[in-house]
């Protein structure tokens, strides 16, 4: 269930209020204006009656003007009353409707038999409901003024909520020891402020650590894998055989990635947007048939098929290391998935499908793919498709994954950004 916001319970708490208050103190007001004429008419009423019973003649003496609106009924005149009225019991009853009037009833006992004295109250009912009509008129006019006053008053109390909102969503990710509770001090929001500055300082002592950490490890990564290229330059400077020529291309290859990834991991790793070796224009047939020279091994090894097909050569202005990141990911991936089945990269447009006949993935967990911690591996951390989804993320590529239990994987990227060349058609197979 949805919670309404503090401005609508502050100004429904203000109405409640005002409304409650003025309800009751119209309801004691009525209250009390009918007691008072039900004790000063009894009183009255009760009084005259005794008077006429000492009279020979009651009749002779109501008739005089002075005594208009009462009346008395006693003897066979009684059966002239409303039945209503002739139940009524020995004593007082105020406001007794009767045709179109009301009247206050006396009824005594006299000589055996009831005697009824009516007092014409009916002017005292219509400046009753007059009155009550007011009351009515009164709570609603003060039911508006209550919303009006709410509303303004809920202003006046958010307005410290909302600089502090304003605030807050002014922060830039780049500024650090940005403190806000002197600004808030004194005020109904000064501990919200003072636990939103510990939990500034907290993350600037966090992104101070993380900042020294990716710092050194670059450095500290980089440094070694430079020595092992020079290393491994100097080597391929001399005469080799063809197969230790391939195993220092392919060391050569493997530090050049390993160098690539560290400063594609560095430029995910920070907000802003930063610059990262762009490099030459990245062409993905190129990039795809490398993946596929590195992987030779691991298809053997999981007697896998592979089939290629480029409809058009794709070139693309943007790192060659990222994408290689991204497409390596996502090439591993099918390899280890699917023992003895097949692979089918297809490369058209700005589209490129990677699509295998592997074990699949559960449609209950397709949601969680992308997360750090999913992994059906043994072993495996779960980094490599949050790699993946990381990247197009922060390049704008199109990432797509469809998937079932037992039928295979589909994998399409999709680069809004690049320039084509088409080219024939040109299919390659292996085994």
């Amino acid at each position: 269930m949805k919670r309404k916001s503090l401005k609508t319970r502050i100004i429904l708490t203000i109405v409640l209020i005002v409304t409650l208050t003025s309800t009751l103190f119209g309801a004691a007001l009525l209250l009390l204006k009918q007691r008072l004429e039900e004790v000063t008419f009894g009183h009255m009423v009760a009084d005259q009656l005794q008077v006429l019973l000492t009279q020979p003649d009651p009749q002779a003496l109501l008739a005089n003007p002075m005594f208009k609106d009462w009346h008395f009924y006693s003897g066979q005149n009684v059966a002239s009353l409303p039945a209503a009225v002739r139940e009524l019991g020995k004593g007082s009853h105020h406001s007794v409707r009767m045709g179109k009037g009301y009247y206050h009833v006396e009824v005594g006992w006299w000589q055996q038999q009831p005697v009824y004295l009516l007092y014409d109250v009916s002017e005292w009912e219509e400046q009753e409901h007059a009155l009550l009509e007011a009351l009515v008129y009164g709570v609603c006019i003060i039911l508006i003024a209550a919303i009006f006053m709410g509303a303004r008053a809920s202003r006046a109390i958010l307005s410290p909520v909302r600089e502090l909102t304003a605030r807050v969503s002014g922060i830039q990710p780049g500024q650090r020891k940005v403190r806000l509770g002197s600004d808030f001090e004194g005020t109904e929001i000064d501990q919200i402020a003072n636990a939103v500055d510990v939990y500034l300082e907290r993350l600037d002592e966090f992104v101070e650590r993380e900042q020294s950490f990716t710092a050194a490890a670059s450095h500290e990564l980089r440094t070694p894998l430079a020595v092992m290229m020079g290393a491994v330059d100097v080597l391929d400077a001399n005469p080799q055989t063809a197969p230790s020529s391939r195993a220092l291309k392919r060391i050569q290859r493997a530090c050049a990635e390993m160098l690539a990834f560290i400063e594609a991991t560095l430029f995910l790793s920070r907000e802003e947007a930063s610059a990262i070796n762009q490099g030459s224009p990245a062409n993905i047939q190129s990039i795809v048939e490398t993946l596929i020279e590195d992987n030779k091994s691991k298809l053997k090894e999981y007697d896998i098929a592979l089939k290629t097909t480029y409809l058009s050569t794709v070139v693309i202005n943007q790192p060659q290391s990222v994408i290689q990141i991204t497409l390596g990911n996502i090439l591993r991936n099918a390899i280890e998935h699917n023992d003895g089945g097949e692979i089918n990269i297809t490369l058209s447009d700005r589209k490129l499908v990677i699509a295998d006949t592997g074990e699949g993935i559960p449609e209950e967990n397709l949601p969680y793919i992308f997360d750090r911690s999913y992994t059906t591996k043994a072993g495996g951390t779960g980094m490599g498709l949050n790699l993946v989804k990381r990247i197009c993320d922060r390049f704008g590529w199109k990432l797509e994954v469809l998937s079932s239990s037992g039928q295979g994987t589909s994998v399409t990227l999709v680069f809004p950004e690049m320039s084509e060349v088409s080219c024939p058609r040109v299919e390659t197979s292996s085994s």
